[in-house]
């Protein structure tokens, strides 16, 4: 899944959805582009771009496979490729099955370890090739790579997948009972990029109800469907990429992961890392490079973003950010073929509002847990000692005709608008806890996770956004997380997973948090148990309660040690 054009995710629609704004086909083989058919094992052919280094040495090769054009302005290929080439790599740019110019069927995720397999395989084979292949790309041109692993052939020597995960667009079983809530962004793509081998850029309605109603007038249009946004309503999809034991069960190459502090997709990139940096043969392989970045490649530093900043607005721009968007990758790559992947350090973090900083595991062993407790007060008050008290509740009401509205325009591109979300917070659904003002600057570091006594009805949705809040009142994201439980909860305690965190509270600043039960439209409503949120009425209000104190008291919790069984080797 990608973002790139302004249309594709416009989430906030005001006024009626308009027609069809385009239908986007194959742009033109650039002239530096040699133009090669892979064959598949089934006989379909895919289609690809050959960028030569001059010459008639035969090099390594990067591999992209990518659903948004290999020659388009959409992902600027050409121009990457030929950054690869003046660092001494071929580079092959492949469209993958059944997107713009390759044959097959248009399914998501279904052929992706096959195809990647079988292109490393034909690239291997080739007169240009020295033998060694590597992987490189963001989101689902990312996951190509994780899936080329899985396909495990010896000529893949390394991958470098950004902003992405294995189980790309699913939503995650936490494994307790709960499950991630959906974001509406899979189906949306589906219509979008899954209809046929084009793109189709359009913008939903989000106040049309049921949801699914908006995406048939959007189908009635257009003439005809997708595939794969009707297998989503006609039991368990098989759209869906292998399961992530199908990674860790597949041959361990070295792998370096960028994850991205704002970025939507990253609780599948951390699904992953944590996974494989508890199994014996892929921790000692796994690199990780953690950047204050959204899924746009958005810059905290630059936030929010204006022109000079904006790598879609001028060949500029873009000139400017490639050495940082691809840099690491070949430094990795470098490292790897030269057999010197034990000279890099094992972890590059950025912490937001602060320096960059090298480790030898995540999260660094230098770093302090800290713990804040929730308060009837609306208070999050560091915890010290005895947090045993008297126990409260607070309550809201969740109103599916009202929903807390999303922190921005576009959740794929978060620091793009840098919403300000202090208004959020005087919502009568929305609970907001407010800590002391930080005396001096705070690292923030590792694993954030609330704990949280909760009561709700069966299919109740809890969103948590933990918040950096300035001296002039304004509010900023920080991270997020949600959860969809599948039972009532009566009091219960429930884990929300905020994913990791390396954030510098500055001196005046407080930390925010607020629970609600609704972030939407980028994730659906709730919908009562069997039913579905896409093709369900809204209900009416229903209460939600949060226990406070007592012996189990409600907790923010940061930075402290996983098992030693789950931490990343050194």
């Amino acid at each position: 899944m990608n973002s790139r054009h302004p249309g594709q995710f416009a989430h906030h629609s005001h006024g009626r959805r308009p027609p069809v704004a385009h239908k986007a086909g194959p742009a033109p083989v650039p002239d530096d582009a040699e133009p090669v058919s892979v064959p598949m094992r089934d006989g379909i052919r895919l289609a690809a771009d050959l960028y030569r280094v001059p010459g008639d040495r035969a090099r390594p090769v990067v591999l992209v496979r990518l659903p948004y054009d290999k020659d388009g302005v959409y992902c600027f290929m050409p121009e990457i490729a030929r950054y690869f080439g003046a660092r001494g790599y071929h580079a092959v740019v492949q469209d993958v099955r059944g997107k713009y110019r390759s044959e097959g069927a248009t399914e998501f995720g279904l052929h992706e370890p096959d195809d990647g397999h079988d292109t490393v395989a034909w690239i291997a084979a080739q007169p240009w090739c020295d033998g060694n292949v590597v992987m490189w790309g963001d989101s689902y041109y990312g996951y190509t790579a994780l899936a080329a692993a899985v396909g495990g052939h010896s000529a893949l020597r390394a991958i470098a997948p950004r902003l992405t995960g294995s189980q790309l667009s699913t939503v995650l079983d936490r494994g307790d009972g709960t499950h991630e809530v959906e974001q509406t962004a899979r189906k949306v793509y589906f219509a979008s990029h899954y209809v046929d081998r084009d793109r189709y850029e359009w913008e939903p309605d989000w106040r049309v109800r049921p949801l699914r109603a908006e995406f048939e007038a959007f189908y009635t249009e257009i003439g005809r469907r997708s595939v794969n946004f009707d297998a989503e309503f006609a039991g368990p999809s098989r759209f869906v990429p292998p399961p992530l034991k199908a990674l860790l069960e597949a041959p361990p190459i070295p792998v370096l992961y960028t994850i991205g502090w704002f970025d939507n997709c990253a609780l599948w990139s951390w699904h992953d890392v944590r996974a494989l940096a508890r199994h014996p043969g892929w921790s000692a392989r796994l690199h990780l490079r953690l950047e204050a970045i959204d899924h746009e490649n958005h810059r905290l530093a630059d936030a929010p973003i204006g022109p000079e900043h904006d790598h879609t607005a001028s060949s500029e721009v873009l000139g400017r950010m490639l050495p940082r968007y691809l840099d690491p990758a070949l430094a990795f790559f470098d490292a790897v073929l030269g057999g010197r992947l034990a000279e890099l350090p094992r972890v590059d973090y950025e912490v937001c509002h602060g320096e960059w900083a090298t480790a030898g595991e995540w999260p660094p062993a230098s770093a302090a847990g800290s713990a804040y407790l929730l308060t009837a007060s609306a208070g999050l008050v560091a915890e010290s000692g005895d947090v045993s008290g008297e126990e409260h509740e607070l309550t809201w009401t969740y109103d599916p005709a009202d929903l807390v509205p999303s922190p921005g325009a576009n959740p794929f591109a978060a620091l793009h608008d840098r919403a300000d979300l202090r208004a959020v917070g005087e919502r009568s659904d929305v609970l907001r806890f407010t800590g002391e003002a930080v005396e001096r600057d705070t690292d923030l570091l590792g694993p954030a996770a609330l704990h949280v006594g909760f009561s709700a009805p069966a299919g109740a949705h809890l969103h948590v956004r933990l918040l950096d809040q300035g001296p002039d009142g304004a509010a900023h994201l920080i991270t997020n997380g949600q959860v969809r439980i599948a039972e009532a909860a009566d009091r219960t305690g429930i884990r929300v997973d905020l994913r990791d965190i390396a954030y510098r509270l500055r001196a005046g600043h407080r930390l925010v948090l607020d629970l609600t039960s609704s972030d939407f439209p980028d994730h659906v409503p709730e919908a009562p148990p069997g039913t579905d949120p896409w093709s369900a009425l809204p209900g009416g209000p229903s209460p939600r309660t949060v226990t406070l104190g007592g012996p189990s008291p409600s907790r923010l919790v940061i930075g402290a040690a996983r098992p030693e069984s789950s931490k990343r080797p050194g």
